[in-house]
């Protein structure tokens, strides 16, 4: 059905943004903070289960702080923003998401950060709520029915599209699937530029989620009318 209203472009760049923002912070999460993952909570559950199976403690605990953060996460990101209109919302839940992402970088930077450190589960957590948070970003944006943190269904939805548009034989992608698909590979993009920073020990790894925020913020204040 075509869009009955025109779509602020902050909006794409906002779900663009924040795909890549997701992708950089679970290669951070898994790579330097105990093989965990921030966003993507099946994962993260699944692998909650691996670490108790192996009595792998530490991990264990930074999934179990990892999912309550995602948690707190979403419920915070729910309640700051329930009685907001669109756009407010968003410039606040970006803001807020900018500043937990911050201060996990300051803990990292600040704090010993080996696993099962209190350093290291403190930017689990940060790290967790605000994609809990990004979560509720990707609802008030409401585009394409991209969640902005989980991708699975995201790529359900890519094949879908993808399906019906060559079974129709009309061989036009669908807008919402360009969107998916963006989406989609930012997410990879994000998870690709952070591993070869940690690869090559960039020692400003762990600002790349931030930075992605604050331009999906800057996306927004720019465009507010």
């Amino acid at each position: 059905m075509p869009e009955k209203t025109t779509i602020k472009p902050s909006l794409e760049l906002i779900l663009v943004f924040t795909a890549f923002a997701a992708g950089s912070l679970d290669i951070v999460a898994f790579s330097k903070l105990g093989g965990i993952l921030v966003s993507a909570m099946t994962g993260n559950l699944a692998f909650l289960g691996y670490y108790i199976s192996r009595f792998s403690f530490n991990s264990a605990i930074g999934s179990a702080i990892a999912l309550a953060g995602y948690v707190l996460g979403s419920a915070a990101g729910t309640l700051l923003s329930r009685r907001l209109d669109q756009h407010p919302a968003l410039r606040l839940l970006l803001t807020v998401q900018a500043l937990l992402l911050a201060g996990a970088a300051t803990i990292w930077f600040t704090a010993p950060h080996r696993n099962g450190d209190p350093g290291t589960y403190g930017v689990i957590l940060l790290g967790a709520v605000a994609m809990g948070m990004q979560s509720i970003v990707g609802k008030r944006v409401n585009l394409s029915n991209i969640p902005t943190v989980v991708f699975t269904s995201t790529l359900t939805n890519i094949v879908i599209g993808v399906t019906e548009m060559l079974a129709s034989g009309k061989f036009a992608v669908p807008k919402d699937t360009k969107r998916q698909v963006a989406s989609f590979l930012m997410y990879f993009v994000g998870a690709l530029a952070t591993g070869y920073a940690v690869f090559f020990a960039f020692p400003w790894f762990v600002v790349i989620p931030l930075a992605a925020v604050v331009l999906a913020l800057l996306s927004e204040l720019l465009q507010r009318h």
